[in-house]
């Protein structure tokens, strides 16, 4: 993965500092879930280049209805998922 900053390609790795999950919606037209809403657990990276820090996505699990991702995502933070 290329830092979105410095643009090297570390050798090393990026170190991760964070994550947290998300909804998003899946709004491209090519995706097969299109209209649908992701839960998303997202990594925050740190570039040891540069210090930058970016997203990266590591996961995405599909739902159709966004009541039902909330849910899912609530039972996910209440440690019921």
């Amino acid at each position: 993965m290329p830092c979105k900053r410095c643009g090297n390609q570390v050798e090393a790795g990026f170190e991760r500092v964070a994550s947290f999950e998300r909804i998003s919606l899946a709004d491209d037209p090519a995706d097969p879930n299109c209209g649908h809403y992701y839960i998303d657990v997202v990594y925050v990276m740190r570039c040891p280049s540069c210090d930058h820090r970016q997203e990266q996505v590591l996961k995405r699990s599909p739902f159709s209805t966004l009541s039902e991702t909330q849910r899912e995502l609530e039972g996910h933070l209440i440690g019921k998922g």
